[in-house]
């Protein structure tokens, strides 16, 4: 252990013990060019029988740089060093300075042992600014982890940002490969993924055992974490591409251990099926994604087949499930999602595809009709593994008996995070425990909140009854209240929507985030709707509903209305008067849906409610009123608040209330639930099932404790700055005075973000600080984060501690159309529906002509020609994030093609000019000047193209990426 004086370089002695202890040898690398350097002599070593006898020649070496590097992204260096499926090993072709080819191998992705471990401190590199990294670790001569190390008692928040400030500032060549970042304290310890553009410091993981114990202490961590086979691994077998979002994802701890118990089952019990309980939001979907994967890849299994519920598979979730899997031996996307039920069947018979992703309706149709039997009979007897993902919802019914009959020899891996138990098992009587034997693995909804991989949950339950002491769930059998007609009463759902209106704003951050507002069947969705217009007669606010109607599925009267009122649903006057909906909506966005076209109208809607963004209103959808839908299985980030007047309990409680817990940034500290029944004891017993009994994390902190805690932070700011106008003085002081400063304003602000969402809280409830104050004070903060930006150091200068400093701006910043924003737009273009895609660039377009962003600016008519002449040529199955990558990179060569031409300068020298300004903040005049003489410029001209080089180049830099 730690301690409690161990200085920063004590701490690091200690790692690198440690580190060697576990396998790693130490090395000694100075600088760049000793990285370098030592990574030549390993890739000879690797090679030497396909280098036969001959070393690489410096031109050659040249070649392997720009083979493993040269302008790829750190998403495709990251594909590079895994290699595929097929063959899971790091490898290049170079041309040899003989013209023959060499193929060189410099990751082994199946064997750990075949690779080399090492560890090096304190390399140094001078680019923009000198950065000195505390431990790098090093596999085959590559930086594979770099770690930063801090005093005990630093802020996390303040260990990331330096990180991404080295990051950006000197990271090039072989550091490219860099995979993880880690960052410790000695007693608490994270890790989080490399990756390109924007990462969020939300976004760094705790390392556990199996039981979901943390491993903060840094021995711990090390032993378990960069244990050789372990970290192999992680690079190697535990690494999830999504290749929509050109994103590298490291898995987390509870999703590598449940992926190996499965993998184990499938080789060691063959017969035996299994479970995993994760809970809702920790990320099943990867982990089953995975799963499928290693099992078709390691096991002796004829097929894997990823079985999902088609009730499930919105446009968004089938991109996903294609992004994160790759295409089938014949280039079609893994997911097929036509209803052809002809092509599942080629799929199983073929030898090409060993992972089959399928909907339980399609196979169930394959194996039901007689047209397939006889194609089909071979599985009666062949070792098939099922990965079904959801199994709380999909695997009950009469398909799952099917599929079980015709595959005898099936194994059955189940995914849910909210199992069936006898407490809340259904009709049939079967548990999931029944259903799919052992759970292998849990990890439950308790853990994932302490790990802060979703938030706790701020509940407000409101009496809606007046004049009885009963506090009514719309259930009860109450003496002398007809319970339905008070539920259903004109004046109370006025009230209701009254209520929402006024505190929607408070609850959701100004409309930061959006909400739902659940009912229990379509006339009570449709008779909010019409209060809400009705109410709110100037159109404050957007609100819209869908629901599924009886002709629309088998089983709807269940899935609409639970067990609370079967007999109500109409079909005539629920599709009707969806279909008013309909045209309302369309005549607010634009569009053009109707009932008929319910596929389309489900896919904007759901697109509607992930993609908002506080700075486009009118594309938003601020409420969505729903009976069943959208309550499972969708996943939004920007979803905060749920307004419920329905009785919930068991399972489908807590998957409704899961919706609103993503994590997003730090102006989302929880989900927010607002019930107007009393679904009190439901709640806790809810959690108490599927919490393991422990209620610990669940629920954030009472509107009385965080008053507390919001008075102590406002006495220590007063402390520090006793008012908004003594901050000033502050900034002549010195960093020390500003950074105390920052940290008590900070702890202001993200308890007021906490606070803020019960109806209780008023200004007034606080003595000597008003909401003028905190504006003030919000200005100041703001003024000294501009400041700093501005005071950004020269090269060579000392950079301020108060760089790293965690300033948590989004709690004071709005949404941004920046070109983040804007690149995430094109990425969700729909390539499916022609009106919808339409709709998607017109938006986009709109959004670029109205741009106040510079960069945003500079790239806006790369990005219109892009919509007008690559979007309408792409066909559905077409990944819109990598076409536009490539276009990014096509424009920019014709860009330094252009700029060679009207120079003369040869594009190679242009080239290395962007390399050289990108790394070290300036162009290498000396190397110019040489260029240029011998071109025949005079002095003059000379003085005249080194300018427009330097122009171009920081031109270059800045318009041809979207990040």
């Amino acid at each position: 252990m730690s301690s409690d004086f161990q200085s920063e370089a004590a701490l690091e002695e200690q790692f690198m013990r440690k580190l060697q202890s576990v396998g790693y040898k130490n090395i000694k690398l100075a600088d760049e060019a000793a990285v370098l350097n030592h990574f030549r002599e390993i890739l000879n070593e690797r090679n030497v029988d396909n280098l036969k006898g001959q070393k690489l020649s410096d031109v050659e070496f040249e070649r392997v740089l720009n083979e493993l590097v040269g302008s790829k992204s750190l998403f495709e260096i990251a594909q590079l060093l895994r290699g595929s499926d097929v063959q899971p090993y790091g490898k290049i072709v170079i041309t040899r300075d003989d013209n023959s080819e060499l193929y060189l191998e410099f990751f082994d992705g199946v064997d750990f042992s075949h690779n080399t471990y090492e560890v090096a401190h304190q390399i140094t590199i001078n680019a923009k600014y000198t950065n000195r990294y505390d431990v790098t670790v090093l596999v085959n001569g590559l930086p594979i982890a770099q770690i930063e190390l801090k005093r005990r008692g630093t802020d996390f928040g303040e260990a990331f940002n330096q990180i991404i400030r080295y990051r950006d500032e000197s990271y090039r060549q072989l550091f490219r490969f860099v995979q993880i970042f880690v960052v410790s304290n000695g007693d608490e310890t994270r890790y989080f993924a490399n990756g390109d553009g924007k990462l969020n410091a939300n976004f760094m993981f705790y390392w556990t055992n199996q039981n979901n114990e943390w491993l903060n202490d840094i021995d711990a961590f090390t032993s378990s974490f960069f244990d050789l086979k372990r970290f192999h691994s992680l690079i190697a077998d535990y690494t999830i591409f999504d290749n929509d979002q050109s994103r590298m994802l490291i898995m987390r701890p509870y999703q590598v251990y449940a992926t190996e118990a499965i993998l184990l089952q499938a080789k060691e019990n063959p017969h035996e099926n299994g479970y995993i309980w994760h809970t809702t939001g920790s990320g099943k979907t990867i982990t089953s994604f995975k799963a499928s994967r290693l099992i078709a890849q390691k096991t002796n299994a004829e097929k894997v087949i990823f079985l999902i519920d088609r009730s499930d598979l919105d446009i968004q979730t089938a991109k996903n499930f294609n992004s994160y899997l790759p295409n089938s031996s014949s280039s079609e996307p893994a997911l097929d999602r036509t209803k052809s039920t002809r092509k599942l069947v080629e799929q199983l018979g073929s030898k090409d595809n060993s992972l089959i992703v399928t909907t339980i309706q399609k196979l169930n149709n394959a194996i039901s009709g007689d047209r397939y039997k006889k194609l089909l009979e071979s599985f009666h007897d062949k070792h098939v593994v099922f990965i079904e993902d959801e199994a709380h919802r999909s695997q009950f019914g009469e398909m799952r008996k099917n599929v079980n009959k015709w595959f005898q020899n099936a194994q059955h891996f189940g995914f849910t995070g909210t199992p069936i138990f006898a407490e809340n098992v259904g009709p049939d009587g079967r548990t999931t425990e029944t259903l799919y034997g052992k759970c292998l693995h849990k990890y439950l909804i308790k853990d994932a909140i302490r790990d802060h991989n979703v938030l706790g949950f701020s509940i407000q339950y409101l009496n809606t009854i007046k004049g009885h002491d009963v506090f009514l769930d719309g259930s009860d059998e109450v003496s002398g209240i007809k319970v339905k007609e008070a539920f259903e009463n004109e004046d109370r759902l006025k009230m209701i929507v009254q209520h929402i209106m006024l505190n929607h704003d408070q609850i959701t951050d100004h409309r930061r985030y959006n909400a739902i507002l659940t009912v229990p069947d379509t006339s009570m969705a449709l008779k909010y709707y019409h209060t809400f217009k009705e109410l709110d007669k100037n159109n404050n606010f957007n609100v819209t509903s869908i629901f599924t109607w009886a002709a629309n599925e088998n089983g709807v009267r269940e899935k609409q209305t639970g067990d609370e009122h079967p007999d109500q649903v109409d079909e005539l006057t629920s599709r009707h008067g969806l279909d008013r909906v309909i045209d309302d909506y369309n005549a607010m966005y634009g569009t053009s849906f109707s009932t008929d076209d319910f596929k389309g109208y489900f896919a904007d809607v759901s697109k509607r409610m992930k993609a908002h963004n506080d700075r486009t209103p009118k594309d938003n959808i601020d409420i969505l009123i729903v009976v069943n839908m959208f309550l499972t299985g969708f996943d939004s980030p920007k979803l905060s608040t749920l307004y419920s007047d329905k009785k919930l309990k068991w399972h489908g409680l807590i998957q409704a209330f899961s919706r609103t817990n993503r994590v997003e940034q730090q102006s989302k500290p929880s989900g927010n639930i607002v019930t107007y029944r009393n679904i009190k004891k439901q709640t806790d017993d809810a959690v108490k099932l599927f919490s393991a009994g422990s209620s610990k994390y669940f629920f954030v902190p009472t509107y009385e404790d965080l008053l507390s805690q919001l008075e102590n932070a406002i006495h220590d700011l007063h402390q520090v700055a006793p008012t908004p106008e003594s901050v000033d003085k502050l900034h002549n002081i010195g960093d020390e005075a500003l950074k105390d400063f920052v940290l008590a304003f900070r702890e202001v602000l993200r308890v007021h973000n906490r606070i803020r969402v019960y109806d209780d809280f008023e200004w007034a409830n606080l003595e000597d600080f008003t909401d003028g104050d905190m504006q003030r004070y919000r200005s100041k903060y703001s003024v000294a984060y501009e400041d700093l930006k501005r005071n950004t150091p020269e090269k060579g200068e000392k950079v301020s501690f108060l760089n790293d400093i965690d300033f948590e701006i989004e709690l004071l910043a709005s949404d941004q159309i920046d070109v983040q924003y804007i690149s995430n737009l094109v990425k969700a273009i729909d390539l499916e529906n022609a009106a919808n895609q339409q709709a998607d660039v017109h938006k986009i377009k709109h959004l670029l002509e109205n741009a106040d962003n510079p960069d945003l600016r500079l790239k806006a008519n790369l990005i219109n020609e892009f919509l007008d002449e690559i979007i309408p040529k792409l066909e559905p199955n077409d990944n819109v994030s990598s076409e536009l990558s490539r276009y990014l990179a096509n424009k920019r060569e014709e860009s330094v093609s252009e700029f060679s031409e009207e120079t003369k300068l040869p594009e190679a020298v242009v080239q290395k000019q962007i390399d050289n300004y990108e790394f070290y903040g300036s162009t290498n005049s000396r190397e110019l000047t040489k260029e240029l003489n011998e071109i025949g410029y005079g002095f003059k001209q000379q003085i005249s193209i080194k300018q427009r080089v330097t122009n171009f180049v920081k031109e270059t830099l800045r318009k041809f990426v979207m990040s």
